[in-house]
């Protein structure tokens, strides 16, 4: 059984020193309480309504922010997982997470999926993905001490591909970081459910929280387990929940290889042909 905690945040935009500080303050406090791993939100480093800032403020993984969370994570013996915008050449940024835990920097990901349709339901600053970011291409799974572990960030949630393709790799966990907005909380709550049910894998998701300028994000994040053997039911049970309102950190209970006692009784891998995704290819290509 492994202790788990979604650590919700409202980001200071564009202000990497107090938003370091205040992952600090609660990896700190939730560590003295025996947490194995805390997530923290997409961009909880710098907030997402950076703005052109965005090219002045993004560091390279590892970098500055990295290394000050790295030596946090040997000390608490803890894993972390947080979103921040990566630097790579040429003014190429990356909307990623890091994962860093007792052993070091462990490795990265790079949000594969980039929204492209802002509304007028939020303020400035809403879905700047594709006027800043280059979208990522990799999904790595990492082995660590409480088990495998992928992440999917915010849009990338939506593709159920992109979740199976994390589970097919091995990953014990998946684990879903966002900056959503508060008039997609009806639209997020159950997609992450469903991604923990198709896969019978462990789900944990954390949100920004509270207002960064125009924006309310609506935090609630969650923890779901991959399912019960004895009700057959995937996807289940919720094992924590975020509040809506307010910064904080939910800690809950997870059994990380109780997946493979579900997965017999509701084979959806198994069930799965090589023929799907080759219809599914053909498809894509004709439309």
């Amino acid at each position: 059984m492994a202790k788990i905690a979604i650590g919700q945040i409202t980001p200071e935009t564009a202000q990497i020193n107090s938003n370091l500080e205040k992952m600090k303050h609660y990896t700190e406090d939730i560590a003295v309480k025996g947490a194995e791993l805390v997530v923290f939100p997409e961009l909880a480093l710098s907030g997402y309504n950076c703005g052109d800032s965005f090219f002045d403020i993004a560091e390279s993984i590892p970098g500055a922010s990295t290394q000050f969370l790295e030596k946090l994570a040997v000390k608490h013996n803890i894993y972390i997982i947080w979103g921040m915008p990566e630097k790579s050449v040429n003014g190429v940024l990356y909307n990623a997470a890091v994962l860093v835990g007792p052993e070091g920097y462990i490795g990265k990901w790079r949000k594969n999926t980039l929204p492209g349709h802002a509304t007028d339901k939020t303020g400035p600053g809403a879905f700047p993905d594709r006027r800043y970011f280059k979208a990522g291409e990799d999904l790595p799974v990492f082995s660590t001490n409480i088990g495998k572990i992928g992440v999917l960030i915010c849009y990338d949630i939506f593709f159920p591909e992109l979740a199976r393709m994390l589970t097919l790799k091995g990953a014990d966990i998946i684990v879903g970081i966002s900056g959503s907005p508060s008039f997609e909380k009806d639209i997020f709550e159950p997609i992450v459910k469903v991604r923990a049910m198709e896969n019978t894998v462990n789900f944990v998701y954390t949100n920004l929280v509270g207002k960064e300028g125009e924006t309310e994000y609506w935090g609630g994040g969650c923890i779901i387990g991959a399912g019960e053997k004895d009700t057959k039911v995937p996807g289940s049970p919720l094992l924590c929940k975020a509040p809506y309102e307010g910064e904080g950190i939910t800690l809950g209970d997870l059994d990380i290889d109780h997946h493979n006692q579900v997965r017999p009784y509701f084979p959806v891998l198994r069930d799965l042909t090589t023929r799907m995704y080759e219809q599914l290819a053909e498809l894509h290509k004709k439309n």
